[in-house]
């Protein structure tokens, strides 16, 4: 089941898109991405702004009645969560009922982080305490081979169900265990070719990063905690292998990327005693009126020891390797230019990002498509409406978070189903970070104990969007949608952990669309010209072009020639585009076409009021996160 319980450390993270302006480095012109975009082209040749939104049609008439949920954000308390909590609730069959626990346990209890997170309390679940990891999980071909071997048995189990005996729901938790399976079984041979130090949201940034987020609420916690800090040297040991093995099949990273994260690990390593971690876990502890003052002295102790005596000399010995591996580095080009197998690979990849199994040809049709589309509509309202113009480039916040989100709930009351009331934190990730991190991301909560939301922000990204961000990460986006699954008890526990990221991204760029769409207090139009213009240039276009980049064999005259039809001529926007499909060629993906075919379900059902508009989103997140095929067929698009 591992191999697609794909819970590994970024995965307990849902982020916002950063394609960004570039800040070149005057030695080796590298780039590090912060907020905005690159400056391409506009309708009013200003610089743009944030994120997404969709047009309008009508439902299915055969819609599927929908599971009661609890009332409206803002409403209602948390509803009672009886224990222990059935992980397959909602699947009658047997046989996939066991499956589902499996996939669910293989899932949760991946590594000490995934189990923290998601497990509030041990006596939720029928979990045996010996089996309660402590550390990071494995990384390693070995890991990888015993992946292979229980996808094939679980396949196996799940193939002996007859298909035409389940219900409609358990028919959907069968197809998206299929296709989950499918799809990553057709990367068995592949695993080299995985990069876990991506210059953008690698693990060497991930993983100090969701430390900083590890709840501390007892001693226990605490001493759970140090146990996990210090087996992080091992993991960052097993993934330095992993470079050093994949460096031997000619499949190393470009200078380019190495330059960033050997800055990136460097820059951790000279912090000393000033690294972050040692202030963030001084701070949990001390805000902790659990654990005694006499205990906190020697936890303080044992936490700066290991980071100074271990993690940093670890970025230190990580950084040396990488840099010894230089002069295997792979050439700065796309995946089509180096080789067929790598074009292969991202052809098969981009299908698990995108949550859908098409060929590249027909998503690179697909994004293109829609990118005219928007650009379409920016146009004409462009040209048609200069009270727009006139307020593009405006503040989209009231500079409050508590605010906005207020005004969010406002928009969605009485459209989007009901779920229950919730508290959000909002924390900004430390400065160290900013550099190599998304503008925002949501912190998935527990399944027994769904209370806890953690938003967290990029200090150095622009918030003068925040009002999308928001829309984004809370409502009636990842926060919205995770707490409507959380609260359906007719929903499996395994569907919502093996959430395709695609479906979840998709769903979170459309929030932000329906936005634009209804945020009439800072006039729809301009928050629709600049969410148009920012999904083509920020989401579409880089999607499209990594394709054309890694599939196609397109140089940077290419791409310069394709923007020209955006009216688009920009140089550094053009290097951007091709450094994100040569080194982070996958970043994208899950964005744009889980946007995508969010759009073409919507643009199928096509709802034409808010009354049918309700009664489809009702019908959509009734089914559960999903891969977009299962949703595909259930509401007819071809």
């Amino acid at each position: 089941m591992k191999r697609i319980a794909i819970f590994l450390l970024a995965a307990v993270f849902v982020l916002s898109l950063g394609l960004s302006a570039c800040k070149k480095n005057e030695n080796n012109g590298s780039q590090t991405a912060t907020e905005n975009s690159p400056n391409p082209a506009s309708p009013a040749n200003t610089p743009e702004q944030t994120q997404t939104e969709k047009p309008s049609g009508e439902p299915d008439a055969t819609a599927t009645p929908v599971p009661e949920v609890t009332p409206v954000p803002g409403t209602t308390d948390q509803p009672t969560i009886e224990k222990p909590i059935d992980p397959s609730r909602g699947i009658e069959n047997e046989t996939l009922k066991q499956i589902a626990d499996d996939v669910f346990y293989s899932a949760v209890l991946d590594n000490a982080f995934s189990y923290h997170q998601f497990v509030k309390s041990v006596d939720s679940f029928e979990i045996d305490p010996d089996e309660i990891p402590t550390g990071w999980g494995e990384y390693s071909i070995q890991s990888h081979l015993d992946g292979i071997s229980e996808n094939k048995e679980l396949g196996e189990r799940l193939h002996s169900i007859d298909r035409d005996s389940l219900s409609d729901y358990e028919k959907i938790v069968y197809d998206n265990f299929e296709e989950a399976l499918r799809l990553t079984d057709d990367l068995n041979d592949y695993y080299y070719f995985d990069e876990p130090l991506t210059p953008f949201n690698g693990e060497h940034t991930m993983l100090p990063l969701i430390m900083t987020m590890y709840e501390i609420e007892s001693l226990d916690d605490a001493m759970n905690y140090l146990t996990l800090l210090e087996d992080m040297p091992r993991y960052i040991g097993q993934i330095e292998q992993f470079e050093i093995e994949k460096s031997q099949f000619n499949l190393f990273m470009t200078e380019n990327a190495l330059d960033q994260v050997v800055e990136a690990c460097r820059k951790y390593a000279d912090e000393g005693d000033d690294f972050f971690l040692i202030d963030s876990f001084e701070a949990a502890v001390n805000s902790c009126s659990a654990i005694p003052e006499s205990e906190k002295a020697a936890l303080f102790e044992r936490n700066t020891n290991c980071i100074m005596n271990s993690i940093l000399p670890a970025y230190t010995h990580l950084a040396d390797t990488l840099e010894s591996l230089r002069p295997t580095c792979r050439e700065f080009a796309g995946a089509y230019a180096r080789s067929n197998d790598e074009a292969r690979y991202f052809e098969l990849n981009i299908r698990n990002e995108a949550a859908v199994d098409l060929s590249c040809d027909e998503m690179a049709d697909m994004l293109d498509d829609l990118a005219t589309e928007l650009y379409s509509e920016l146009m004409v309202i462009a040209y048609t409406d200069y009270s727009a113009l006139q307020q593009y480039g405006d503040r989209k916040t009231s500079g409050d978070h508590d605010t906005d989100v207020a005004y969010l709930l406002e928009l969605i009351n009485g459209v989007y189903p009901k779920i229950p009331d919730q508290d959000i934190d909002f924390v900004n990730i430390p400065d160290a970070l900013a550099d190599d991190f998304s503008p925002a991301a949501y912190l998935i909560s527990a399944f027994d104990d769904p209370s806890r939301n953690v938003v967290m922000f990029n200090p150095s990204a622009d918030d003068t969007t925040m009002l999308f961000t928001l829309a984004h990460e809370c409502f009636p986006g990842h926060l919205y949608q995770t707490q409507y699954f959380r609260a359906n008890r007719n929903l499996c526990l395994a569907q919502q952990a093996l959430t395709p990221s695609g479906y979840s991204e998709g769903w979170a760029v459309f929030s932000e669309l329906m936005i634009a769409k209804r945020a009439e207090q800072y006039n729809v139009n301009t928050c629709v010209i600049e969410k148009d213009e920012n999904i083509v240039t920020n989401i579409l276009i880089p999607g499209y072009v990594s394709i054309k980049v890694n599939h196609d064999g397109w140089t940077k005259q290419d791409i310069s020639d394709y923007l020209a039809g955006y009216m688009i001529s920009n140089d550094d926007y053009v290097d951007l585009l091709y450094e994100y499909a040569v080194d982070v060629p996958l970043y994208f993906f899950n964005y744009a076409m889980g946007f995508t075919n969010t759009m073409r379900i919507y643009n199928e059902v096509d709802p034409s009021n808010d009354q049918q508009l309700k009664q489809f989103l009702e019908e959509y997140l009734s089914c559960g996160p999903c891969y977009f095929d299962v949703l595909n067929e259930k509401f007819g698009v071809k």
